[in-house]
């Protein structure tokens, strides 16, 4: 039987994926650390609708990546299974958690469609990637957006910048920024020799595809404006150089976390608890703690990448803990 137009596309795919192995030696390094699972192939889910709301001017929208999953014995090393278990089951959650949300914001600023994050692209974990299919089931195309923010370069948030057939970009018409400490950090050839095991392929990666996107890309720095209404906010710790988006319009200002928060409960009732993917963890525990006091001072708004969909909402306090208060 002759091959058709699908059977070369998939021989040519697999081709190009053998050429540019790293998601593979990523993922494998991940696994040998226990901190992917389930990594067989599986269904493609049903497009998310997004989350929408406005700020002042500005129109936000939340889209999904997909989910992807973390072992609890990486994201929180020090740990035990049972102290966390407690803490969950006192918020009214399962006792133990291992899936993660991706939560992706697109922003309508003027003429700008900017998007912060690009995801992970579809062959970093089966149930990530999923961000391109509802941008195009909610009717956008993605040639229209016009410029993507890196808040920092791991794979679910970069990797999904490039397209992994053509090794083209997969929003062909959009310049990009990245935090300069972010850029300075991921391409030298150092980061991936001094990596622990885990992080050794996702270096190797991300200085890849931060290459093939060199000449389309601006580095700023932490209080720069990266679109008309949005600006970085210095937030280092999870990676040197993570960057907050602060999106503000007339009166209203509107925080996008990136991964300063990892979990709806934990995060904001244990700050002080040390992550497993926190590059300095002393930092990123006072980053946290900085932003947690910020957000419920100014009783600002926030949306994270990592929370319960759509990671959409307010920082309170309740005694001497924070917690999360979804908005609708």
């Amino acid at each position: 039987m002759n091959s058709g137009p699908a059977d070369l596309r998939n021989n040519t795919k697999r081709a190009m994926r053998d050429r540019f192995p790293h998601r593979r030696r990523v993922l494998l390094g991940m696994a040998a650390a226990g901190i992917v699972t389930g990594m067989a192939s599986s269904p493609s889910l049903a497009a998310t609708a997004p989350f929408r709301r406005k700020l002042g001017a500005l129109e936000v929208f939340v889209f999904s990546d997909g989910t992807l999953m973390v072992p609890q014995s990486f994201a929180l090393p020090d740990n035990a299974a049972a102290e966390i278990a407690s803490l969950l089951k006192a918020h009214g959650q399962p006792e133990e958690f291992s899936q993660s949300q991706t939560n992706v914001t697109l922003i309508k600023t003027g003429n700008d469609l900017v998007l912060i994050d690009a995801g992970s692209g579809p062959n970093f974990q089966p149930t990530a990637g999923k961000l391109v299919e509802n941008l195009e089931a909610a009717g956008i195309d993605p040639a229209k957006i016009t410029k993507v923010v890196f808040t920092h370069a791991h794979a679910d948030h970069l990797w999904g910048a490039v397209d992994d057939f053509d090794e083209g970009a997969r929003f062909p018409n959009a310049s990009y920024i990245i935090s300069a400490p972010e850029w300075d950090f991921w391409m030298d050839p150092k980061t991936a020799e001094k990596a622990p095991d885990w992080l050794k392929g996702m270096a190797i990666g991300t200085a890849r595809i931060l290459k093939k996107i060199e000449n389309k890309i601006e580095r700023r720095k932490a209080g720069d404006a990266v679109a008309p209404g949005l600006s970085y906010i210095d937030s280092a710790g999870h990676t040197p150089g993570h960057m907050c988006v602060m999106l503000e319009s007339g009166k209203e200002r509107l925080l996008i976390g990136g991964d300063v928060f990892n979990n709806g409960v934990i995060s904001f009732a244990r700050p002080g608890w040390r992550v497993g993917a926190d590059f300095d963890h002393e930092k990123g525990i006072a980053t946290r703690k900085k932003m947690l006091g910020l957000l419920a001072a100014e009783r600002m708004p926030l949306i994270a990448f990592h929370i319960a969909w759509p990671g959409h909402g307010m920082v309170e306090t309740k005694g001497t803990e924070f917690r999360f208060t979804p908005l609708s």
